[in-house]
């Protein structure tokens, strides 16, 4: 605690606790260009693709931003709830399976594990490749990404939910007639501390900051016994009687969600006393639902939590919104405003039946339509003349996009 002259008055010495608690925000950098690029890694599909198969793969591609005009490198660190480092919170993705539900995730399987053995850790890598090439990294993780028991027969939920989330359904959210649903919820205590012990653990390497992707995937809230009874006690009406997309959740989610993302906050402070860095948090929010789940991003960004918020939306890519309302509401507060582009306009995930079928050589691969860098470039004049500070390109690794988005009248 600091001590300060006795001559400061109250109101004073107030001022300097909300000037300590509330520390300025520091967005990053514009690189080789006017503009912030940032790009999102999802950790995972390079391994399937057997793209990644070595520390020096992993090294060579975040190299390859070097001479880009990329500033940021988000590096997902987890698949469902399991992780793509050795974590000593969650297991590696695919722990204890032997058969699997695609050639990709064997293929994934087998480097990631291998890496571990070796001693490797991926996220380290990552974060020393992009520091050596100029440019910074968050570990980006996704916020509620485990996936339904059923699907492929099991098979992939086995692969990518963790321990925690097979052995604690209490922790899941419910619907309006009590159901057992298939995400965290983040009303429980123990699911917020889960989350936060994989980020302190990250925090651990030399990253640059954290990035909570909320786009993967809503919700984040249902009918569980916490805000059953917050809403019984504020608003006297029976919660099961209202849509999830009642207003009157708001406040109720949000005051949820922002004590957490302080406590993310605090965990890139005390990582700041220990390296002597600036660390950086960032969050990645649907232009149009985020309210609703609980993201009180004026708060945050009132509070100087944020350095950059990626406003974008749920699901494929080509959508379009005003992104000024959002630098309008950012003024003064140092958070930079990015507009997500998902890369990904048509298509999906192959399923494991269609991964059998190629195999056999019954069928093609499906095909998928990316965005082009005309696209691109026409999208961030509109994007950037309406005050946006950047891109955030998910879905996105081709080096010959990232060299000209920073600088675009």
């Amino acid at each position: 605690m600091k001590s300060y002259p006795a001559i400061f008055s109250i109101p004073v010495i107030i001022l300097l606790f909300l000037f300590n608690t509330f520390a300025a925000a520091e967005s990053p950098k514009p690189r080789n260009g006017s503009k912030i690029i940032v790009v999102n890694d999802d950790g995972f599909s390079k391994f399937h693709s057997g793209h990644y198969q070595s520390a020096a793969d992993l090294r060579d591609e975040m190299l390859g931003y070097q001479n880009t005009q990329t500033a940021v490198v988000e590096w997902c660190i987890l698949a469902g709830s399991r992780a793509n480092y050795p974590s000593k919170v969650t297991e590696l993705i695919g722990t204890g399976m032997v058969e699997f539900p695609r050639r990709g995730d064997k293929l994934a399987y087998e480097t990631v594990h291998r890496l571990a053995k070796e001693g490797i850790n991926t996220l380290q890598v990552v974060a020393d490749a992009c520091h050596e090439a100029g440019i910074s990294c968050y570990a980006s993780m996704r916020m509620n990404g485990d996936y339904p028991a059923s699907m492929w027969d099991g098979s992939f939920p086995r692969f990518a939910n963790s321990t925690f989330w097979w052995e604690h359904p209490e922790y899941r959210q419910r619907d309006a007639k009590g159901n057992t649903l298939t995400k965290f919820s983040y009303a429980f205590p123990e699911v917020r501390s889960f989350k936060l012990a994989i980020l302190r653990e990250a925090a651990q390497q030399n990253i640059d900051g954290i990035n909570l992707d909320f786009l993967r995937h809503p919700t984040f809230f249902g009918y569980e016994e916490p805000l059953i009874k917050a809403f019984q006690d504020k608003y006297g009406i029976d919660a099961a009687t209202v849509s999830t997309d009642d207003p009157r959740w708001i406040p109720l989610r949000s005051e949820i969600m922002t004590r957490f993302v302080r406590d993310v906050r605090k965990i890139l402070d005390e990582a700041e006393q220990r390296t002597g860095r600036k660390l950086g948090l960032s969050a990645r929010i649907d232009w149009k639902k985020y309210p609703l789940w609980g993201c009180d991003i004026k708060r945050w960004m009132e509070e100087k939590l944020l350095d950059y918020l990626v406003v974008s939306q749920h699901g494929l890519g080509g959508y379009e919104f005003p992104i000024a309302p959002f630098v309008e509401m950012a003024r003064g507060s140092g958070c930079a405003i990015l507009f997500g582009e998902e890369a990904v306009l048509s298509g999906h995930d192959r399923t494991s039946e269609e991964d059998r079928r190629i195999a056999e050589g019954t069928m093609e691969a499906p095909e998928r339509n990316i965005l082009s860098l005309e696209q691109y470039k026409s999208r961030a004049a509109r994007w950037y003349s309406e005050g946006a500070d950047g891109l955030q390109l998910f879905n996105e690794t081709r080096k010959e996009i990232l060299g000209e988005l920073g600088d675009i009248k």
